[in-house]
C-alpha cells in the first residue's frame, strides 16, 4: 500500500473513530434519559460502531441504485431502533418506549449521513477537526449529565479521539483533498485498496467489540491477582502523604482558632408544602403523555423527511476521489454538504433582470432601448448577451440567427458609443435608435 493510500486510510479511520465515539455518547445520553436501567457499555459500543462505520463507508464508496439506497437507510435506522429497544429499562411506559424508538431511529439517520460524508466526501483538515471536536463535546456532555452512564470509559475514549485526531490532522494538512473536477484531474484514480483495507479493519473492529466482554473478564482476573500487591505498594507510598495532610489540617484549624474566624453561615430556606408539590406533580404526570406524544409525532415526521433527503443524496453520485500526479488547490467542493443537497432538490429559478433606471436623460434612454433589445433576444432570439461577449459579438450572433436583427444595429452602435466611448447621445441618435427598435419589434 502506497503512502497516499495509508494516509487516506488513517484519515478515514480517525474520522470514523470520532463519529463512533460521538454517536456512542449520544446513545448513552438517550439511554439514560429514557429510563435506562444499566449503563450503556461505552467502549464496546464505540468499537462496534467504529467497525460498522468503516464497513458502511467501504460499501458506500460504490455507487448504488435508488432501491439499494432506500434499503440501506431503512436497515440502518431499523437496526439502531431495535438495538435501542433491546437495552434494559426501568418499567418504561408508552411515552418512554416511543421516545426510545424515535430517538435511536434518528441516531441511525445521523449515522448514515455522517458515514456518507466520510465515504463520498473529501478528507479535509476542517472536517477532521470538526469530527474530533464533535466527539469531545459529546464526551463532555455525557460526563456532566446525571444518570446510569459508564463514566469510567470516558477518559479512554477521549484519549483515543485526541490521539487519532492529531494523527489525522497532520496528514490532512499535508495532503488535503479538495475540489478535483474532471478538468483538473489527470492520472489514474486510487483508493480502492485503501477502501478494502478499511472494510477489513471494520470487520475486525466488530469482532473485537463482541470479544471485549471476555477480554474484560480476563483482565479482571489478572487484576484480582496483581491488585492486592499494587494496593500494598500504593499504601506504603501514600501513608506518609496522609500524615502530612493531617498535620496541615491541624495547623489550619489552629490558625483559625487564633484568628477567631467563624465558619460561613448558611441561609435557611422556607419549608416546602408537600401537598402543593404533590398536586403539581400529578398535573404534570397527567399532561405528560399528551405533550410528549405530540412532540414524538413531530420529531418522527422530521426524521422521515431527513430519511428522504438521505435517499436522494445516496442515489446521487457526488464522490470525490484522489488521483495520482495531481496538484491540489484549496477550493470549495460543491454537492457534498447538507445545504448543497437541499439546493439540488429544486430547480434553480430564472434570474430576475430589471431594466436600467429612467432619469429622463438621453443616456438612460439608450440604455433602456438596448436592454429592450436584449430582452427581445432572450424571448424570441438566440438569448441574452453572455458575460464574455461584446455588444458587437452578440449582434453578429443575432444576425446569423435571423435577418430582422440587422435593424437593431443603430441601437447597438449608440450603446457602444455610450458604454465604451463615453459619448453622450444627441436627440437624433436617440430617435434613430427608437425607430430601429420599432422595426425589430414589428417583425414576428
Amino acid at each position: 500500500m502506497g503512502a497516499d493510500r495509508r494516509a487516506f486510510l488513517l484519515i478515514v479511520a480517525s474520522r470514523s473513530l470520532s463519529e463512533a465515539v460521538a454517536l456512542t455518547a449520544v446513545a448513552a445520553l438517550l439511554h439514560a434519559t429514557t429510563l435506562g436501567r444499566d449503563p450503556l457499555p461505552m467502549i464496546e459500543t464505540a468499537v462496534a460502531v467504529f467497525g460498522i462505520t468503516l464497513v458502511l463507508g467501504a460499501v458506500l464508496r460504490e455507487r448504488g441504485t435508488v432501491r439499494q439506497s432506500a434499503a440501506l437507510v431503512a436497515v440502518v435506522m431499523a437496526a439502531w431502533a431495535a438495538w435501542g429497544l433491546s437495552q434494559p429499562a426501568r418499567s418504561p411506559d408508552a411515552v418512554a418506549v416511543l421516545t426510545r424508538l424515535v430517538g435511536f431511529g434518528i441516531l441511525g439517520e445521523i449515522h448514515v449521513w455522517r458515514v456518507l460524508g466520510i465515504a463520498r466526501g473529501l478528507q479535509r483538515w476542517r472536517e477532521v477537526r470538526n469530527d474530533a471536536l464533535f466527539a469531545l463535546a459529546g464526551i463532555v456532555v455525557v460526563a456532566l449529565v446525571a444518570g446510569p452512564i459508564d463514566r469510567d470509559a470516558l477518559p479512554a475514549l477521549a484519549l483515543a479521539v485526541v490521539c487519532g485526531g492529531a494523527v489525522a490532522l497532520s496528514l490532512a494538512r499535508s495532503s488535503e483533498e479538495l475540489a478535483l473536477t474532471t478538468g483538473q484531474v489527470h492520472g489514474r484514480q486510487t483508493g480502492s485498496s485503501a477502501t478494502g483495507t478499511a472494510f477489513a479493519l471494520g470487520v475486525l473492529a466488530i469482532a473485537l467489540a463482541f470479544l471485549l466482554p471476555s477480554l474484560q473478564v480476563l483482565v479482571g482476573r489478572v487484576a484480582g491477582v496483581a491488585g492486592p500487591l499494587l494496593s500494598d505498594i500504593l499504601f506504603l507510598i501514600l501513608l506518609p502523604l496522609g500524615y502530612l495532610a493531617a498535620y496541615l489540617v491541624n495547623v489550619a484549624l489552629w490558625i483559625r482558632e487564633r484568628l477567631r474566624m467563624a465558619p460561613p453561615r448558611t441561609e435557611e430556606r422556607e419549608p416546602v408544602d408537600l401537598a402543593v408539590e404533590a398536586a403539581r406533580l400529578r398535573e404534570l404526570e397527567e399532561l405528560r403523555p399528551y405533550v410528549f406524544g405530540a412532540l414524538e409525532i413531530l420529531v418522527a415526521v422530521v426524521a422521515l423527511l431527513v430519511a428522504v433527503l438521505l435517499i436522494v443524496r445516496l442515489a446521487t453520485e457526488r464522490r470525490a476521489l484522489l488521483a495520482e500526479g495531481v496538484s491540489l488547490e484549496r477550493e470549495h467542493v460543491e454537492g457534498i454538504g447538507l445545504d448543497d443537497t437541499l439546493r439540488r432538490l429544486f430547480a434553480p429559478g430564472r434570474a430576475q433582470r430589471r431594466p436600467p433606471a429612467d432619469d429622463g436623460t438621453p443616456a438612460a434612454t439608450i440604455r433602456r432601448l438596448y436592454w429592450r433589445v436584449l430582452d427581445l433576444a432572450e424571448r424570441e432570439g438566440p438569448g441574452w448577451r453572455a458575460p464574455s461577449e461584446t455588444p458587437a459579438e452578440h449582434e453578429a450572433r443575432l444576425t446569423q440567427a435571423a435577418p430582422k436583427w440587422r435593424d437593431a444595429s443603430p441601437v447597438v452602435r449608440a450603446f457602444e458609443a455610450l458604454r465604451y466611448g463615453d459619448v453622450d447621445p444627441d436627440q437624433r441618435t436617440v430617435e434613430g435608435a427608437r425607430e430601429a427598435l420599432r422595426r425589430v419589434e414589428a417583425v414576428r
